[in-house]
């Protein structure tokens, strides 16, 4: 139901964008070039803050948002006035260090961000003119019995070939951005 819900809301605007763009054609790229330098800073950072993080400072974040959610909620019982226990106390009192360890990894994570798409931001890569995945990109999702006992059918379908891309994973070209900042540095 999500799945559906959110695509029939995103096909929804794409629409009422795209009879926009044809009633006043002048509308498209109107947009002056700091405003979209500001949002190219932004939405850049933002898309390559999600993938620097390794997956065990994937788990550390998430263990010190649990703690800092589990903090505030039990403010929230203080407030309305009740009572604790002592466990519930004693997560209350580690709210403080694990709210400031959270916002140091934040910090690290968006200037590591915006330093690796600093040269994006200023050379942007061209539009995408279309949408869908490079051929080999595209990768069958089915078990290995029906793999093999199509493998005669399916020979030569980029979908069935191990092909990896120049750049390897979004995770790892951001990641070497950082890296060749550090270098630069």
């Amino acid at each position: 139901r999500g799945f559906a819900d959110s695509l029939n809301l995103s096909v929804a605007t794409a629409l009422v964008v795209h009879h926009l763009f044809l009633l006043d054609p002048t509308l498209i790229g109107a947009m002056p070039e700091e405003e979209r330098r500001a949002l190219r800073k932004k939405w850049y950072a933002a898309l390559c803050r999600q993938r620097l993080l390794s997956s065990g400072k994937k788990r550390e974040r998430s263990r010190l948002l649990g703690k800092v959610r589990d903090g505030e909620r039990y403010e929230r019982i203080i407030a309305s006035g009740g009572t604790l226990d002592t466990r519930q106390a004693q997560k209350l009192q580690g709210k403080k260090d694990a709210k400031a360890q959270l916002d140091k990894l934040d910090e690290e994570l968006d200037a590591m961000a915006e330093k690796a798409v600093s040269l994006l931001v200023d050379n942007p890569p061209e539009p995408l003119s279309d949408m869908r995945r490079a051929d080999e990109h595209r990768i069958t999702h089915v078990g290995k019995g029906t793999k093999k006992k199509n493998a005669d059918a399916w020979a030569g379908m980029p979908a069935t070939a191990k092909n990896q891309s120049p750049f390897g994973t979004s995770s790892s070209f951001f990641r070497r951005l950082c890296q060749v900042h550090k270098v630069e540095e």
